[in-house]
């Protein structure tokens, strides 16, 4: 009995610029990317160019049907979201205020996790974006004007205002 090699034959292409960005490659062990990044970017492409957009669209699907404790759950479609209003948008055509207000959660108040908001605090404290609030400064409510907390109040927010309330008392 006599054994038969095969041979895999494949051409390696050697380039003195990269294939993404067309940046000279420096790296002597990168042959047609400059970087791993670019190499992640051109096998990204052509994937998804492979599969389209159900690829993600399953991906996404996947990761959205295990619990987490890190993300919200969709009272609708009963997936796990980190941005679940911004999930009602583009999935159910339901807009962030109206998905809040079907559901009773406060119409003012974001529905992210919480080492969500922590991330984008250090965001907004890094690249500046907080000093937009100085800006619209002038444009805010002033205690006695008119229109000024008349709308209707979502049940988390009577929750939350009735526990304030109690500790309120409690402290004075």
């Amino acid at each position: 009995m006599t054994k038969i090699k095969y041979l895999k034959i494949f051409n390696v292409e050697i380039r003195k610029t990269c294939k993404v960005c067309g940046e000279p490659i420096l790296k002597k062990r990168f042959r047609t990317y400059c970087s791993k990044r670019c190499r992640t970017k051109a096998t990204n492409a052509r994937s998804y160019k492979k599969n389209g957009a159900d690829y993600q669209r399953k991906r996404n699907d996947k990761l959205a049907s295990v619990y987490s404790p890190d993300k919200i759950q969709c009272p609708i479609c009963k997936r796990w979201y980190v941005q679940v209003c911004s999930h009602a948008l583009a999935t159910h055509k339901i807009p962030s205020r109206e998905f809040k207000e079907m559901f009773g959660y406060d119409v003012k108040k974001g529905r992210v996790p919480y080492w969500y908001r922590v991330m984008k605090r250090e965001q907004a404290l890094e690249n500046g974006t907080y000093k937009n609030l100085e800006k619209g400064a002038k444009h805010r409510f002033k205690k006695g004007q008119e229109g000024v907390g008349v709308y209707e109040r979502s049940n988390e927010t009577m929750e939350r205002l009735k526990v304030l309330h109690k500790l309120n008392k409690i402290n004075n």
